[in-house]
């Protein structure tokens, strides 16, 4: 009994784990895309710009996984067992990023600068 709740805690302490790093991913979009592209430096700008296109290249992959789970459970004297199959759930929205990025363009262009 001692080694279910054992691993009981390890199956939660991983899903806690799991959902906070998704809503911090979610997070750092809202953080991009909340940001003043036109009050930035050339070098700020120019950085932003990049961290724009990672953050779609994350959002794109993240999103486009499919996942695999086996889980147990203890209820009622009887054990069980479940199987589940997900398709993935973005986190972010890469169009919003992806204008975001054509407007930082636009602005790099208008400053003589080229990504």
């Amino acid at each position: 009994m001692k080694g279910d709740n054992v691993s009981f805690l390890k199956n939660m302490t991983a899903c806690i784990l799991l959902a906070l790093l998704i809503c911090g991913c979610a997070g750092h979009s809202k953080e991009l895309l909340s940001r003043d592209h036109s009050q930035m430096t050339d070098d700020e700008i120019l950085t932003y710009f990049y961290e724009l296109s990672d953050e779609i290249d994350r959002c794109e992959n993240a999103s486009n996984k499919t996942s695999v789970g086996i889980g147990t459970g203890l209820g009622l004297g009887w054990l069980g067992i479940g199987l589940g199959l997900s398709q993935g759930v973005s986190a972010c929205n890469p169009d919003e990023l992806r204008q975001r990025r054509i407007e930082v363009r636009m602005e790099l262009q208008h400053r003589g600068i080229n990504p």
